[in-house]
């Protein structure tokens, strides 16, 4: 059951420099996350899902990145914070998970000695507590004889059991927030859903937030309760998770569900595939982002860009057609995504 607001993201932009000057890979996000809600973030690559959440703990170089709008994390604004301010939340009461934990985990350093360090640098307990506190973690996740694994390297484990070390290290301090960016990404399937069933589990142990960034539905279906859509850097439909995969509005959100395979589906047939790329962040379309791809697409969205407006069933929708879509196609794009 969803609490009060945890997190606000109101505008949020980021923009970056290149050899062909500034890029906005983040234009004007917003969304919100209770306390005890997991919100799904989704999207193809490089729509801007990654940046979006690296972007809440501002963990670019601030001396290249530009940032706009405002991340409020219990009423605070992270934007304005100091370096020294914003480094006392990261890992305290906002905690990350990446999605590839063999580039996140120190090599050399056994998993204890990472999952010590990260709960003495937050709490200032001693080594020996911290000791104690890194095998209650991995016992906390799951992971088998943990008086032994704080001994061991991350390369003496498997792709889940060090999925498993980083969503420890990411709650040594019992964060109010959890980012899980692709955390089941490169498992298998019963690795994955060993690991969502633990972030749903402790999710509802300790009434934290989640916000869980994916390309899968099919793991969006099963664990969040509401969904952003995002595209080429903006959020295009957000709505709550029944309501999303019943009726979705947008053109791009119903080319992904029909993307999706089923078990009872036609094993002769060929997955739906949504038309062309994703546009460079240096040729964006001057209306709708996703008009070159889309079949809906007029003069008007070849031209002017949709506001993210309030959907007439709940949520929000950025584009000119959503009306027709609703009121004409509702039934068969019901069909095509069941």
């Amino acid at each position: 059951m969803a609490g009060e607001r945890l997190l606000e993201v109101q505008g949020l932009s980021v923009s970056f420099p290149t050899e062909k000057g500034m890029v906005t890979a983040v234009d004007g996000v917003s969304f919100g996350v209770d306390e005890g809600e997991t919100l799904g973030i989704v999207g193809e690559s490089g729509c801007g899902k990654s940046v979006t959440a690296e972007a809440i703990l501002r963990l670019f170089d601030e001396r290249a990145t530009r940032y706009g709008g405002k991340v409020l994390f219990q009423g605070k604004d992270l934007m304005g914070l100091s370096t020294g301010q914003m480094e006392a939340i990261r890992g305290n009461e906002i905690s990350m998970v990446f999605q590839d934990p063999m580039s996140s985990l120190n090599p050399v350093h056994t998993i204890g000695s990472q999952i010590a360090e990260s709960v003495r640098l937050h709490t200032g307990c001693s080594r020996k507590e911290a000791g104690r506190r890194a095998v209650e973690l991995l016992r906390l996740t799951g992971i088998p004889s943990p008086e032994q694994r704080v001994h061991e390297h991350p390369h003496e484990l498997s792709g889940g059991m060090r999925q498993r070390v980083m969503i420890a290290m990411a709650l040594a301090c019992q964060p109010k927030l959890l980012i899980a960016d692709e955390p089941t990404t490169a498992l298998d399937v019963t690795i994955q859903a060993q690991i969502l069933d633990l972030i749903h589990s402790l999710k509802s142990s300790t009434g934290m937030g989640v916000v869980l960034i994916t390309h899968d539905l099919g793991v969006v279906a099963e664990v969040c309760t509401r969904v952003v859509v995002m595209y080429l850097g903006q959020v295009i439909e957000e709505a709550d998770v029944h309501t999303l995969f019943e009726r979705p509005l947008h053109p791009y959100t119903i080319g992904l569900m029909r993307s999706m395979p089923t078990i009872d589906g036609d094993r002769t047939g060929k997955l739906h595939v949504i038309e062309g790329t994703v546009p460079s962040l240096h040729d964006i379309p001057a209306g709708c982002r996703f008009a070159p791809r889309c079949s809906y697409a007029d003069e008007r969205c070849q031209s002017e860009m949709p506001e993210l407006e309030r959907a007439e069933q709940g949520g929000h929708i950025r584009c000119w057609h959503h009306e027709q879509i609703r009121m004409q196609e509702g039934e068969s794009v019901y069909a095509a995504v069941h």
